[in-house]
């Protein structure tokens, strides 16, 4: 295959001008070897990661067959644990005109989502984030967000822009943190394409960052009773421990994963002890992709099939446009509170879209 491979590049390099087939000469053949290794060289380096990334769901799928077959839980016990409550709705179409946002992290894959969905509700956003810059300049929904530069974890900088604020979202995280020995792979699987500093841990970012949104209005809530929305993006992985397998397929996970889920159980566990001072939505999404999102869009099916088969530690996956509709619509309706699984995420986001 090789040597026909590099016949044809020869060819192409020294058309002939009979109908005879024709000898390749030695500087002929050697010119094709080069095309031909670079050529394979640059495919290799291009594809690498999407076939890692499917060797991946390969894997897992492999892993949902066995499940599926131990395995005959009904549907209500595949759900694993209680979902969020839904409450009363507001009329369709109520708009949340001239309440104040504050989305920490709004210029990221999700929080720049997030910032459009609210200024479409009629919210007045504001971004905190590393960077302060809007990310797509062009966006007309973006150029009304007030895009602030600074650091999240800096509790000053954070008190100071939640104090006036009606409702808080926290989209911060990274897959990879700066001791998980993978973070030069956040170029590729990040939205924003973010690198991490050396303050970038998973308590850090997840953790802290949070600790710091939850202090700042309670500085800013004072003597008073009124009660926050703080919304909180987490992963549908923080749920393993209350589905069926999932202790298991964490007892197997790579210790970086461990971490990054011990950050984001903290948050969801914080949040729930702090009902007389904010009310928390945790929104626990599977991937999170869109269709400029390479990375996963090779292993998007596999985990729908695996879900569809009844896989109880796979979720479905879940646009990054629903999530963002369905925080916000989250954020808006008062009756809203909890957990939310892709389930609430989907009604939550059809009810946005009403």
């Amino acid at each position: 295959v090789r040597r026909a491979s590099l016949a044809h590049l020869a060819r192409r390099q020294a058309p002939i001008a009979t109908t005879q087939p024709a000898m390749l000469s030695s500087a002929s053949f050697a010119h094709a070897n080069a095309r031909y290794s670079a050529l394979k060289y640059s495919s290799s380096r291009r594809n690498s990661w999407v076939l890692a990334m499917m060797m991946g769901g390969l894997a897992l799928l492999a892993c949902a067959a066995v499940v599926v077959r131990q395995s005959s839980v009904s549907s209500s016990t595949r759900l694993g644990f209680a979902p969020g409550t839904s409450g009363a709705r507001r009329a369709v179409g109520a708009t949340a005109q001239g309440q104040k946002l504050l989305v920490l992290g709004g210029s990221g894959f999700v929080g720049r989502e997030v910032c459009k969905e609210a200024v479409k509700m009629g919210y007045k956003v504001t971004s905190l984030s590393r960077r302060g810059e809007n990310p797509v300049p062009e966006d007309p929904l973006l150029s009304q967000v007030a895009w602030t530069k600074g650091n999240a974890l800096d509790q000053d900088t954070v008190t100071e822009l939640t104090k006036d604020k009606d409702a808080v979202v926290h989209t911060l995280g990274l897959l990879f943190d700066v001791n998980s020995g993978l973070s030069n792979l956040n170029l590729i699987v990040s939205g924003s394409r973010s690198t991490p500093d050396t303050d970038s841990t998973y308590d850090n970012i997840t953790r802290q960052t949070a600790v710091n949104a939850l202090n700042a209005i309670k500085a800013a809530r004072g003597t008073s009773d009124k009660v926050i929305p703080f919304a909180f993006v987490s992963a549908a992985e923080a749920g393993w421990p209350q589905m069926q397998f999932g202790d298991k397929v964490e007892e197997n996970a790579p210790e970086w994963l461990k971490r990054y889920l011990a950050a984001k159980r903290s948050v969801e566990s914080m949040l729930d002890t702090n009902k007389e001072v904010v009310r928390p939505i945790v929104y626990r999404p599977s991937l999170i992709w869109n269709w400029g999102k390479l990375d996963v869009l090779p292993i998007i099916p596999i985990f729908n099939f695996a879900n569809l088969l009844g896989v109880p530690f796979v979720d479905r996956t879940v646009r990054v446009e629903t999530l963002a509709k369905a925080i916000v619509e989250g954020v808006k309706e008062d009756g809203v509170s909890g957990v939310q699984r892709f389930p609430q995420i989907e009604s939550l986001a059809k009810a946005s879209s009403k």
